[in-house]
């Protein structure tokens, strides 16, 4: 599996440093992790007390913050401070008890003189970790006080947690967070002393019996809001929506995050920086917006771009195989039906091999077992996928879709409600509609349906597979104009221009409850008038 956190700079002495200097009486040379003292002594030290020494000695006397040496000290690493204590016991225990100072709850300086190394800039304090590391700061709160306090660091627990389960976004620890007082610091500082691009603060309020969440993201070099976000709640129903609360908070952030990589240019010299940029667009272009033929083109190539670069990258494998399925699906390219579903799933396999841990893995992987008509398994792996994500919402409305199919349509309403709930924005909430319309037409709940597609259709004027159930509803509930106008669109507009196509392009029924639903279709679109060939 490819390791996102690959492309940033490995744990090794910070960029810019010489090998060797001397502290008081001591030499080291960080080449071979050795100090030597004035009178013969030899002093082995793990790589990460010497790194902890090297950068240390860039400005002795002043005092460098735990979360300033645990980005320096182990860049692009998640470390817990006793990581940092440990470096700092086995320093002090080398060196003599006087030549590291601790600052009580802020940090280390070194007290002996340094010579051989030159004083460092600002920005080589703590090495860049790239665009894709993000910052969560402690959440600021507004009338939360005694029982209700600790909802504040839950909260900003939670939501970077689930931010780390998102592939390809470094998120850094909240043990370096803590130290930081949101209301003492600017997200600039934080991100020049992290290393990162983006950091995200968020407030937490009780007003009255009203949780209000408000989230944004700042750009770190200019300090301007690149995204916000606000859910508001009753206090009272916090136990049971914080974590619906947070999976919404964490897709959105991920959606954002990921547009902003898309959009930053990746230096020439790195493919695969290139290569995680250009697929990191592929997927935004996918997720991001309204599905179509050119939408589906664009990243395509961007994912076998990417894939140019470097191979196996599973994002752009993701990517590539959903670009298939959908032309596959919906007619978009000339190469034979079959050809195109064989590819997107030795992309998707391709995927779940190299990154067994993404989740949109498991949901391409499943979408195309259903469009094969293998709903069981499917169903498997949409599950795994939310057990690595809860907060995938497309899994949620995919599952919805295929426990109608399995002949449970009555928990669809559910599933898809937790969807909506949790990317209310996203372009791909057109399936989860659909799902409910598939759901009322196999509860034979005519209206219900009708009213399902036509949302389907409100967010995705071409999205052809809801006019199918629309068509069907109209004409049970006899709305001959609606019936009529949607005929001359599927037969114009889409590749269901007939019932052997529709039959050809639909999921095989493979269960005896998809099997009537799909009868039930057929007949309704016989009835309204589309051609059987």
């Amino acid at each position: 599996m490819h390791d996102p956190s690959s492309i940033f700079p490995p744990a090794s002495r910070p960029a810019g440093q010489a090998t060797r200097f001397s502290v008081g009486d001591w030499q080291a040379d960080a080449s071979l992790d050795q100090l030597q003292h004035a009178d013969g002594r030899r002093q082995k030290l793990e790589p990460r007390a010497m790194r902890l020494l090297a950068t240390l000695a860039q400005r002795p006397g002043e005092l460098f913050t735990s979360a300033q040496l645990m980005l320096a000290v182990w860049p692009g690493l998640v470390v817990t401070p006793a990581s940092l204590y440990e470096a700092a016991a086995q320093l002090r225990k080398a060196l003599g008890p006087d030549h590291l100072a601790t600052v009580p709850r802020k940090g280390y300086r070194l007290t002996a003189r340094v010579h051989g190394l030159a004083a460092a800039q600002d920005n080589e304090m703590a090495p860049a970790l790239g665009p894709h590391a993000i910052a969560v700061l402690p959440f600021r709160q507004q009338g939360l006080t005694g029982q209700h306090a600790f909802l504040r660091d839950s909260l900003a627990d939670a939501l970077i947690s689930e931010l780390s389960r998102q592939p390809g976004l470094a998120v850094i620890s909240r043990g370096t967070m803590l130290h930081y007082d949101p209301a003492a610091v600017v997200p600039q500082q934080v991100a020049r002393e992290l290393g990162v691009q983006q950091v995200v603060e968020g407030l937490l309020g009780l007003h009255g019996e009203t949780l209000e969440i408000t989230v944004q993201v700042v750009d770190g070099q200019r300090g301007t809001q690149r995204w916000a976000d606000s859910v508001s709640l009753p206090l009272a129903r916090w136990p049971d929506a914080s974590g619906l609360v947070v999976g919404r908070l964490a897709r959105a952030l991920n959606l954002e995050l990921r547009d902003l990589l898309a959009h930053t240019p990746a230096p020439t010299t790195q493919p695969g920086l290139q290569a995680w940029t250009l697929a990191t667009r592929a997927w935004v272009e996918l997720f991001g917006k309204p599905e179509g033929p050119g939408v589906n083109a664009r990243a395509a190539n961007w994912a076998e771009a990417a894939l140019v670069l470097q191979s196996p990258l599973p994002l752009a494998s993701i990517c590539l195989a959903f670009c298939h399925w959908r032309a596959a699906q919906f007619g978009w390219d000339d190469t034979p039906r079959e050809q195109l579903l064989a590819c997107a799933l030795a992309q998707a396999e391709a995927a779940l091999q190299h990154g067994p841990q993404e989740p949109d893995a498991h949901y391409v992987h499943a979408l195309i077992a259903y469009s094969q008509g293998e709903t069981a398994r499917a169903e498997e792996g949409l599950r795994h996928c939310l057990r690595l994500s809860n907060s995938h919402a497309p899994a949620h409305g995919l599952l919805a879709l295929i426990r109608t199919r399995r002949g449970h349509p009555q928990e669809t309403a559910a599933l898809c409600e937790r969807a909506f709930a949790l990317s209310p924005r996203e372009p791909l909430r057109v399936v989860w509609h659909l799902a409910l319309a598939w759901a009322a037409l196999a509860m034979a709940d005519f209206p219900a349906a009708l009213e399902a597609s036509q949302q389907a259709m409100a967010v995705n004027a071409e999205f052809a597979t809801a006019y199918l159930t629309g068509t069907a509803a109209a004409q049970q509930l006899g709305a001959t104009a609606l019936v009529q106008r949607w005929v001359t669109f599927l037969r114009e507009r889409s590749a269901f221009d007939s019932l052997a196509a529709v039959q050809a392009r639909l999921p095989p029924a493979t269960e005896p409850a998809h099997r009537q639903q799909m009868v039930q279709l057929l007949a309704l679109l016989r009835a309204a008038g589309l051609p059987p060939r």
